[in-house]
């Protein structure tokens, strides 16, 4: 076998008790007909084990709203691969924290997406969250549980991350992984950062690991800061393509196999563990083509003309193909080289009134927003 899945990251489950602004797979309140049952479940942990994966990230929707997760986890755990959780931390409470800290996971990833309350509860689409949130630290540190926390930037919450990253420091996290949301799911195209805001967020991301290197163990701008170049390769260190397919795969709640969970379109549905098993479906020869079988003739754009075409392989195939082709468009080294394609991109900041014409038609802001 060529190929091991590492790591596998696993939405659970379609359903969710919060209604993210931005949420790619467009999670609902309500589960989708055919999720996996307990004992498919089962059945994929085996072949995960046998595949030789090595950690499973357990994920949703809200993955503590499957009321079997503790067997699934522990199941993981029986098969000797490690297990993590990401978690949006409003069901973390004194009785769930007892079938997380049973499993003993490697971190437990909460999304944090504002430090003003207000914003993050709107963010997520329902009051309280913030609360919860801060609550679901507490019992993690109680039990010696690592938090891990991710944030997904937008037009709305960008000026946050100074506020965010004084809110993690009180509360000793000391993992932080920084992405960008792009417009899959429910997320719109509007709200998506400028070229020059995601610069601004790696030099961010940079001298927070410089001045605050006492304080964090890691910050990250996850597989969509990068890449190469000077800033690039500052930011995500040696950069040698997608691992979707490679040493990565994804797992639908309804058993649907991707290379990456992120890869949400349709060509990117290799098979069904319902169909096929998933130890057959990760060696077929003919799946996961658009790595296994990379050449540069498969770049488009900026990418297919770069002198890192070969290694970097269009960076992040999610973000690539959100805009149609295999070129991330959002690249620090064509940055660094080119500068921004329009006055518009170049953008950092906007004003409130800017903001509100964005968002509020999407979900009304809320009144501290403006001021009032």
């Amino acid at each position: 076998m060529i190929y091991k899945p590492k790591t596998a990251v696993w939405e659970i489950t379609f359903k969710c008790n919060v209604n993210c602004i931005h949420c790619g797979s467009d999670c609902t309140s309500v589960e989708k007909e055919h999720q996996l049952t307990t004992a498919e479940c089962f059945k994929v942990i085996s072949d995960l084990a046998e595949l030789g994966c090595e950690t499973v990230i357990l994920s949703g929707g809200e993955p503590l709203m499957r009321q079997d997760i503790g067997a699934i986890a522990g199941m993981i755990r029986t098969c000797g691969m490690k297990v993590g959780f990401i978690s949006n931390g409003y069901m973390l409470n004194e009785n769930t924290i007892k079938i997380i800290d049973a499993v003993r996971p490697i971190a437990f990833g909460i999304s944090i997406d504002a430090a003003d309350s207000y914003l993050h509860d709107y963010i997520r689409g329902k009051d309280g969250v913030f609360a919860h949130v801060e609550n679901a630290i507490k019992l993690l540190h109680q039990h010696n549980i690592v938090p891990s926390i991710v944030t997904t930037i937008h037009k709305l919450n960008y000026t946050q991350l100074p506020k965010i990253r004084d809110f993690l420091i009180k509360n000793k996290i000391r993992y932080w992984q920084i992405q960008y949301g792009d417009h899959i799911g429910r997320m719109s195209k509007d709200t998506m950062i400028t070229e020059a805001q995601f610069f601004e967020i790696a030099k961010f991301i940079l001298e927070t690991r410089k001045k605050y290197a006492d304080k964090f163990d890691e910050v990250s701008g996850a597989d969509v800061f990068g890449y190469l170049g000077n800033i690039g390769t500052q930011v995500q260190g040696p950069w040698l393509g997608c691992h979707a397919g490679i040493n990565a795969i994804g797992l639908g709640s309804d058993g649907t196999v991707r290379g990456c969970l992120s890869l949400q379109l349709d060509q990117y549905k290799e098979a069904n563990v319902r169909e096929r098993s998933l130890k057959e479906i990760w060696n077929d020869e003919n799946l996961f083509s658009y790595n296994r079988k990379f050449d540069c003739s498969m770049l488009t754009g900026y990418c297919k003309t770069c002198l890192y075409a070969s290694v970097c392989k269009g960076g992040c195939l999610r973000a690539a193909t959100v805009e149609g082709g295999r070129c991330n468009p959002y690249c620090l080294y064509k940055f660094e080289k080119e500068g921004f394609s329009s006055e518009e991109q170049s953008k950092t900041n906007f004003k409130k009134e800017e903001i509100f014409k964005i968002y509020n038609p999407i979900r009304p802001l809320p009144k501290e927003f403006m001021g009032k």
